[in-house]
């Protein structure tokens, strides 16, 4: 009931039904106030415009309307956000590298208060609610994002033991509530209907590996490509995850083997969501954890966390599982940690949910945790320069046919590369900006159109999509068209002659038709930490002297050494699931 009320707020936020002004304010009979109120702040390029719902004195939701600052920047304003909500106040520090966007928020905020009619010290509980809460249960989550889900499911379907989930934002998800939902299973049955029999765990394994430049755990990468399938199967069977029947075929992977779900990653979500409330979990939201807790031996017997202020302490009979993702959207942490791009600062934006901020990692490294392969963190090289999200537009180039140009109208890579390879070669091009050429065919092929029409509609009023001619398009984005031109001509003779002498493109080397064509610009973002807590085939977390912490497992982002120097794409998801359901089950026998 507690994540329905939450994702109804927040969905009313969201699509403007909450009225926004002081005419929706109630008091109760202490006189604390609940409604929604609108306050606006000067960002530093503009008016910044807040909505800020408060229950009985608490915040318990701030929704930001509109703003005008940079991409990349924007960021510390959900930063603060989560910060004021785990605190219930405003008292909080502006993020470094964006001061004047972390004041204009502040001052948003605080003109929403001033309407509600409170003060900063009328935020908050009574003293009776203030004192602090204990809350049992057999095993705790810590992050309620893909991997925390589903190793719910599998606690509560492999015992009658009581769960819980304590996650700091308003609603589940996560960075997989913001992905594709793509899942990389080797034998899996679409394949199979494709007629595709040649992929096996093995080849998975050897893709996995090469993929991460050999710096990977073998004995997890094993782990990883021979459960692959089989969690899969999981999903369709168990949690009633629907999927495409539809291949499709990612970088670094030698044969096409991506199931994708129907609805992508928020109905993937949703799914896991739904499928753990069935089975009883307990989901504490706005709950923000802080610290473990042991006992005299070292033992991890839970955390300590407040929501709106008010401390609360939960505690786990026999384990708790750390699964609160990477460190994309600290910036700070991005530039401590970064020893391969040297330039991660805010100017660059990231695919991440504003919640993965290295939370988890901290508090794990706090109680002697081995923090491992922190500098490989991957960048992404297809991105919205509004938003810094990726676009569903670029499935066309991942699984049909499209070209990337740069600001000069020429290719500059294989379009078909790996993440960090397209992201290092996109990072050299003018401005650091590329643009992706897809002709209709493919547009109508894939029903660009019809499936993503929100995007398409988004992207035409952002002013980073256009449709035509290539004279149209080149016109567009100021590119010489005589040149982007003769790119196209070349490449179509590449395609007809079965060989690509300037990059070495072979997968999907096809000649593009005669147009009309959709083009749209892009930049890099940061979009994935392959480093975090070192674990074991047990998903038990390893201290620096090599040995496990008891009571503590981690699955997910929030993890290290799966992945190496660079994640293949689709094998996230894989990931949260496989050691997120050993994490379950060693948590259960209280390995």
């Amino acid at each position: 009931m507690k994540r329905i009320i939450a994702a109804l707020a927040l969905c009313l936020a969201l699509s403007g039904c909450v009225p926004s002004s002081s005419a929706n304010r109630q008091t109760d009979e202490q006189g604390r106030v609940s409604g929604t109120f609108t306050g606006t702040g000067q960002g530093k390029q503009g008016e910044i415009k807040v909505d800020v719902m408060i229950d009985h004195n608490q915040i318990q939701h701030i929704e930001i309307l509109s703003h005008n600052e940079i991409p990349g920047f924007d960021t510390a304003m959900v930063q603060m956000s989560d910060e004021i909500l785990s605190k219930n106040s405003l008292q909080v520090e502006a993020v470094s590298g964006a001061t004047y966007t972390s004041k204009g928020f502040l001052e948003a905020v605080q003109d929403a208060l001033d309407q509600a009619g409170i003060r900063e010290d009328q935020l908050g509980w009574s003293d009776e609610e203030n004192e602090e809460q204990e809350i049992e249960c057999d095993v705790l989550i810590v992050g309620g994002g893909g991997a925390g889900f589903a190793a719910a499911i599998e606690a509560l379907t492999q015992s009658d033991d009581e769960v819980t989930i304590v996650e700091k934002m308003s609603f589940g998800g996560g960075n997989t509530r913001m992905s594709g939902g793509e899942f990389a299973a080797p034998g899996n049955w679409v394949q199979l209907q494709e007629g595709i029999d040649n992929d096996s765990p093995e080849l998975f394994y050897e893709d996995l590996m090469k993929g991460g430049k050999n710096l990977g755990n073998p004995e997890l990468v094993r782990i990883l490509a021979d459960n692959a399938l089989s969690n899969a199967e999981w999903l369709r069977d168990t949690v009633s995850v629907q999927y495409r029947d539809h291949q499709s075929w990612y970088g670094g992977h030698t044969v096409a083997r991506t199931l994708w779900p129907v609805g992508d990653g928020p109905q993937y979500v949703e799914t896991l969501i739904r499928k753990a409330e069935s089975l009883g979990v307990n989901v504490e939201y706005n709950t923000r954890a802080e610290r473990f807790l042991q006992d005299e031996t070292g033992r991890v017997i839970g955390v300590e966390a407040t929501r709106g202020g008010r401390p609360l302490r939960f505690y786990a009979r026999k384990g708790v599982i750390l699964t609160t993702g990477g460190f994309g959207a600290n910036v700070e942490m991005r530039m401590q940690y970064d020893t391969h791009w040297n330039k991660l600062d805010a100017s660059i934006p990231t695919t991440n949910s504003p919640a993965i901020t290295g939370d988890g990692l901290r508090m794990a490294e706090a109680i002697g945790a081995n923090l491992v392969g922190m500098e490989y963190i991957q960048l992404y090289p297809v991105n919205n320069p509004a938003t810094g999200n990726y676009y569903f537009l670029d499935y066309a180039r991942l699984t049909a046919n499209a070209l990337l140009v740069n600001k000069e109208g020429l290719r500059f890579v294989d379009e078909k590369e790996t993440r960090d390879n397209l992201s290092e070669a996109a990072l050299n091009q003018t401005g650091a900006m590329i643009y992706e050429l897809i002709e209709q065919s493919v547009v109508d092929e894939m029903q660009l159109d019809e499936t993503i029409e929100a995007e398409v509609q988004r992207c035409y009023d952002q002013g980073v999509l256009a449709m035509g001619t290539l004279d149209e398009c080149a016109a567009f984005f100021d590119i010489p068209v005589k040149t982007l031109k003769a790119t196209v001509d070349r490449y179509n003779q590449y395609a007809e002659a079965g060989r690509d002498p300037e990059f070495g493109r072979t997968d999907q080397l096809q000649p593009l038709g005669e147009g009309p064509y959709m083009m749209f610009s892009a930049v890099v973002s940061v979009h994935h930490t392959m480093g975090g807590v070192q674990i074991d085939p047990d998903a038990r977390v390893i201290d620096t002297e090599g040995h496990p912490i008891p009571g503590l497992y981690a699955a997910g982002e929030v993890t290290g050494g799966i992945h190496g120097a660079n994640r293949l794409g689709s094998c996230s998801i894989p990931d949260t699931v496989t050691f997120g359901r050993i994490a379950a089950r060693s948590a259960l026998a209280m390995k």
